[in-house]
């Protein structure tokens, strides 16, 4: 079975998570924003509005920094599932060097969770920063913020599943590599959907198999062996011996030289 087929329903119940969290979020970002509907007396409005607005802008970056942090432990914690999943054993029982290598991958995507919360309270206090400034309603308000958390929401949940779906591949390659130190020859199947929606990387390479994944460039400055066509891919790759991908009819393609060669014949007149 492949990593994304393992770790698929790993990201989902990722998702899950974060929409749960993202619903006491908006509960408690528009009762923090409900301190904006006051009616002070004329005489003091410009200056009670402009304590309440600083007051909710802080309460609203705290809140937003909270949630940051639980979503990235969120997402810590489902990759230590992905890869349980994967390997059939806790990640503390793998190499040092792979543990380090699947840290690496959740830290970078985590920290972009973190980045996308710290962005969204700036944006968010400059959105109810100008629904104040313009005379703006309270409904008014509350629909900019509103329109902000669910662009912050889908890119948070972008970052969690690309960590989840990376760290399950990493842990598919961990384990083919140990195999080939073990003298099993290996080839990587890239496996996924083929249809309309495919990058062009994808497209070239669904259902042929790569001597080595790592040699390859998916034009998106990621690691192909993690992220194979790049962000939110949903591909994967599917080890497997030389002699099957031979028997099954698979190409295979040595992607060290450029173009890309076929080495299927070589490989089958070798006995593989």
């Amino acid at each position: 079975m492949s990593g994304a087929a393992l770790a698929g329903p790993i990201a989902d119940a990722a998702i899950e998570d974060l929409r749960a969290l993202a619903s006491v979020l908006e509960r408690d970002l528009l009762a923090i924003l409900l301190r904006l509907d006051t009616e002070p007396g004329e005489d003091s409005l410009v200056r009670r509005q402009g304590q309440t607005a600083a007051a909710v802008y802080r309460q609203i970056v705290a809140r937003l920094e909270q949630e940051g942090a639980t979503v990235a432990r969120t997402a810590g914690a489902r990759a230590v599932e992905a890869v349980e999943a994967v390997v059939g054993a806790p990640p503390a029982t793998l190499p040092l060097d792979i543990r380090r290598e699947l840290d690496q991958i959740v830290n970078e995507q985590v920290s972009d969770v973190v980045k996308v919360f710290g962005e969204s309270a700036d944006l968010i206090r400059r959105a109810a920063q100008q629904g104040i400034a313009s005379g703006g309603s309270l409904a008014e308000i509350v629909a900019m913020v509103q329109a902000q958390m669910r662009t912050t929401w889908f890119r948070a949940q972008s970052a969690v599943d690309a960590a989840v779906m990376a760290v399950g591949r990493r842990s598919v390659m961990a384990d083919a590599a140990e195999a080939a130190a073990e003298g099993i020859d290996l080839v990587y199947l890239y496996v996924g959907p083929r249809d309309g929606k495919n990058r062009p990387f994808c497209a070239q390479w669904v259902g042929k198999a790569v001597l080595n994944p790592s040699t390859m460039d998916n034009g998106q400055k990621l690691p192909v062996e993690d992220y194979c066509g790049g962000y939110n891919c949903r591909h994967s790759w599917a080890p497997l011996t030389v002699s099957s991908a031979v028997e099954k009819g698979y190409r295979v393609y040595d992607t060290t030289k450029n173009p890309p060669e076929d080495v299927t014949a070589r490989l089958r007149a070798e006995g593989g």
